[in-house]
């Protein structure tokens, strides 16, 4: 497997042209886990800007007697320096030693790019990037070592390439141990070629080579991560208060590049992807009134008082690049106080100068916290495999204001939904299983999934459109239900994250194709889920066809706002008036009734389980409970409108479902019988409920009801929002 790079890609300002985009991770000595110390204003120096000039990718190793050594990329690409002193700033007047020169011809002949300087059981290693004579953008991975007690001193022998998994452009090699074990975290080429550079992590056996597995820390999929190039790259680890942070550098090296942030708890397992969480927006970034321009490439050490810590990063003090990135040698080498906020997280003080520190602006303690449920996040980490091979994707987005939404790409499944009740507990309020396994062996009825071609029922798995008649799956008796046997809740997805403005965002699209269950027209769907800053989950569809086919998409949650037990307390209010009466089959008779004076009127807030065993017919022709189609009291077919709202009394919470579809599913979960069982509980009878925006049911059928006829040129497009809350 290899991901093969253009040249002309490269030197146009990304990743490549970043010209020695090494890592800087952190340095084994003085960076162990545990509670960080302030110290008093003015306790330190102020430091020079920058401190060392054509410093980029820069690296400060501290030693246990306070003494320092830098490391970066030289600005002619063919060395690798070292400077000493006892003193930080005395690092901008230390005259520099070369330890190693790439020879004039043959491999290792090439770019030298972002060494690091560490100490791993008494020897002396550099891990560096390095490229051939005859290909110096052939960038891999290399280690010198050095057994002497001064770096400065003794011979560097080359240990060669520290071989992975594919062979592709890899740099920025950097190491640390936990609990007893070495990791190496590295930037390298995607073997599928879907972007520049992804940050990859596995365990060492030495200090110069891999075993796997090989996880996937962060890909560059958020805006901000791909402008110019799709890049990550640049890797630093810092272990503090109980966890372990990861700095990385996004987009191209000009004044867009940046600094993102992962972490995981201490405790975690750290080739588990799931462990990790990624900041949705960078920590650092370009900062024009401060003449700071592309801030990247950091790594970490510590002040002279031997309990600050430092930030180290180079950037440069203008936006206009003096030709590309790869000939403006002008990325300076600087250090900053890193402050840490009251839950232990790093804080970079985007909009103060480098020495902050000094004077009135100075921090003389801990920051508070961003929130009271914890920084905002996004993960992604496989799921499973499906029989066919398919790779299934967790994806978690929590807003860090009381929500948390764990959905995968098999059927865009909503899997977990956590929300917080009156006093401010989060509880998981969707039904669903914690394995892929579950979903596949259970099979359970649309538990959180997205609903498509056509939501609802199709009578006798029949339409006419245009002359022609189409048959489509029968899986509910003679009828067509929720787009077939294999509908899009069980189709496999592609999916990542995207940046949206309103929130934490994952894109999913598939490629419906002419004849599948036995639909006309090739149909592409593309979704968004977005888990907004008020606690509301998102769901926007849009599509377009080829030919003329019915659609109607809808997502298929489960609810329980208590988390467990039946939904029969729950107090509903649905803002319709009129609902269409279905016959036997349960499929709409053609006549829009009113809700008034019947079991299905919830006009006015009640109980679901007020009604629910009512005599009636329409009821008793469901399953016992509620599964109809109700119209919306709209005064305008356009823009979103409340559709229902939900209250749990127990706990306070509130759903109020938001739509711009004319009509909305009301099922109280009637099929249920214990049956499923999952999250620790069995699915009773009534456990959740269903709240699904859409058109009619049998609307291809019944040409009275609005049509869902999408047609060539046209495009479909419809949102619906789950919005909580507590009272």
């Amino acid at each position: 497997m290899s991901a093969m790079i253009s040249l002309k890609g490269w030197l146009t300002g990304g990743l490549l042209a970043a010209a020695g985009l090494g890592l800087a991770a952190c340095s084994d000595s003085g960076q162990e886990t545990g509670q960080t110390k302030t110290t008093e204003r003015d306790s330190l120096p102020e430091y020079q800007v920058p401190l060392v000039e054509f410093g980029a990718d820069p690296w400060i190793h501290r030693t246990e007697d306070g003494h320092y050594y830098f490391i970066s990329t030289a600005p002619e690409f063919d060395r690798i320096e070292l400077l000493e002193a006892s003193t930080l700033n005395g690092l901008a007047d230390a005259e520099p030693k070369v330890i190693w020169e790439r020879p004039d011809e043959g491999p290792k002949g090439g770019n030298v790019w972002a060494p690091e300087l560490h100490r791993i059981d008494g020897v002396w290693y550099v891990h560096v990037a390095l490229g051939d004579s005859d290909q110096p953008f052939r960038i891999r991975m290399h280690v010198l070592s050095n057994d002497s007690d001064n770096p400065m001193t003794g011979e560097w022998k080359e240990e060669g390439q520290i071989e992975t998994p594919w062979d592709s452009f890899a740099l920025d090699a950097t190491t640390f141990s936990h609990n007893d074990t070495r990791y190496l975290v590295w930037a390298q080429g995607d073997p599928e070629g879907r972007y520049n550079s992804a940050l990859y992590m596995a365990e060492m056996d030495s200090p110069t080579s891999i075993k796997e597995p090989v996880i996937t820390l962060t890909e560059p999929e958020l805006d901000w991560e791909r402008v110019g190039h799709e890049v990550n790259e640049g890797a630093s680890v810092i272990k503090r208060n109980g966890r372990i942070f990861i700095t990385y550098s996004a987009s191209a090296t000009d004044h867009n590049y940046a600094i993102g942030l992962l972490w995981a708890d201490a405790d975690a397992d750290l080739m588990d992807e799931g462990s990790w969480k990624k900041s949705p927006e960078p920590v650092f970034h370009s900062n024009p009134e401060l003449d700071r321009y592309g801030p990247g490439h950091s790594s970490f050490t510590v002040a002279e008082d031997g309990e600050t810590d430092l930030l180290v990063y180079h950037a440069r003090s203008y936006k206009e690049l003096k030709g590309s990135p790869l000939t403006d040698p002008n990325r300076h080498a600087r250090v900053r106080k890193l402050d840490w906020d009251s839950e232990g997280f790093p804080v970079f003080h985007q909009d103060r100068d480098d020495n902050y520190h000094v004077g009135e602006e100075s921090a003389t303690g801990t920051t508070e916290a961003e929130s009271e449920y914890g920084r905002a996040f996004i993960n992604k980490q496989s799921f499973g495999e499906l029989p066919d091979g398919g790779e299934v994707t967790l994806f978690t987005l929590n807003n860090g204001q009381g929500m948390e939404a764990k959905l995968m790409n098999y059927g865009g499944i909503i899997t977990h939904l956590k929300t917080p009740d009156r006093d401010g507990e989060m509880g998981d309020v969707v039904l669903g299983f914690d394995t892929l396994e579950e979903y596949l062996e259970q099979n359970p009825p649309y538990f959180g999934a997205l609903i498509g071609r056509y939501g609802n029922r199709i009578a006798g798995g029949r339409f006419e459109l245009d002359g022609e008649v189409y048959e489509l799956d029968q899986n509910d008796g003679d009828n067509h239900l929720h787009g077939g046997v294999v509908g899009f809740d069980k189709k496999l997805w592609d999916a990542k994250f995207v940046s949206d403005e309103r929130g934490l965002a994952v894109e999913l699209f598939l490629l419906s194709e002419d004849g599948d269950q036995g639909y006309p027209g090739n149909l592409e769907v593309t979704t968004h889920y977005v888990v907004t800053d008020d606690n509301a989950i998102l769901t926007e569809f849009h599509a377009v066809t080829d030919k003329a086919t019915p659609v109607n998409l809808t997502q298929h949650t489960y609810f329980n706002l208590e988390g467990e037990g039946t939904i029969l307390d729950h107090e509903l209010e649905i803002n319709a008036d009129r609902y269409t009466p279905v016959n036997e089959g349960l499929i709409p008779v053609g006549e829009l009734a009113p809700v008034e004076g019947t079991p299905l009127d919830f006009t006015e807030p009640k109980p679901i389980g007020e009604d629910i065993d009512a005599d009636h017919p329409q009821l008793e022709r469901v399953g016992g409970g509620f599964d109809h189609n109700f119209v919306l009291s709209r005064e305008s077919d356009e823009g979103m409108f409340l559709a229902a709202r939900a209250y749990e009394p127990d706990t306070g919470r509130v759903l109020e479902v938001l739509t711009e579809e004319p009509a909305i599913q009301f099922y109280s979960g009637n099929f249920l019988d214990g049956s499923l069982e999952g999250k620790g509980q069995s699915y009773e009878l009534h456990s959740g409920f269903c709240l699904e925006p859409q058109h009619f049911p049998d609307s291809p059928n019944q040409p009275d009801f609005p049509s869902t006829i999408l047609e060539p040129g046209d495009v479909y497009e419809t949102s619906m929002s789950f919005r909580f809350s507590a009272e």
